[in-house]
């Protein structure tokens, strides 16, 4: 399980690498500063279409939208990164009942685990979801309604800290806790 945590974490890492070069590349090339946070938490939908429209020029566009595309890569790694973090977590926790003696004696923390890893996936189609909305409003060149968009956002986000945090923290303390 560890491998395959990993394996998708390094993969995670090396897709988000690319993101980057490529927008430094676009940065350097065109002048222009790039943030995906204004397009993700635009505040509303007149921020997020004064943004559409802001980079509506042709060579702006395309470098938007292969970002969102590079991104469909990087949420295919993270978030099965953090799902794996949390069973492999879980995993840990039913290996210390299992010295301690004591089955169930956790029986909290691996509730809490086994959430967190569903909260992944479900981060994950947020992250998809976000991405199509974004790539139909910028081809269309406006946003109509961003009703629930930046909620998901924020759920996703907050899905993964609390993926990311809560297993490595269960981790450490069934490693290192006495009894």
């Amino acid at each position: 399980m560890k491998y395959a945590f990993f394996a998708f974490l390094l993969l995670a890492i090396l897709s988000l690498s690319w993101m980057r070069v490529h927008e430094y590349q676009f940065e350097q090339s065109t002048g222009y500063s790039f943030d995906i946070m204004e397009f993700e938490l635009p505040g509303s939908v007149d921020n997020l279409n004064a943004l559409i429209q802001s980079w509506s020029q042709e060579d702006k566009k395309t470098f938007v939208l292969e970002q969102l595309w590079m991104d469909y890569f990087f949420m295919s790694t993270l978030f099965p990164a953090l799902f794996i973090l949390c069973i492999w977590a879980r995993k840990m926790v039913v290996e210390r009942e299992k010295i301690l003696g004591q089955i169930g004696r956790y029986q909290g923390m691996k509730v809490i685990l086994s959430t967190l890893a569903v909260m992944q996936l479900l981060a994950w189609v947020f992250d998809i979801v976000e991405n199509v909305r974004l790539t139909y409003w910028i081809n269309q060149g406006y946003a109509e309604n961003i009703y629930m968009f930046e909620n998901m956002v924020r759920l996703k986000f907050f899905f993964a800290i609390v993926g990311a945090i809560t297993p490595l923290s269960i981790m450490i303390f069934t490693r290192y806790r006495k009894k």
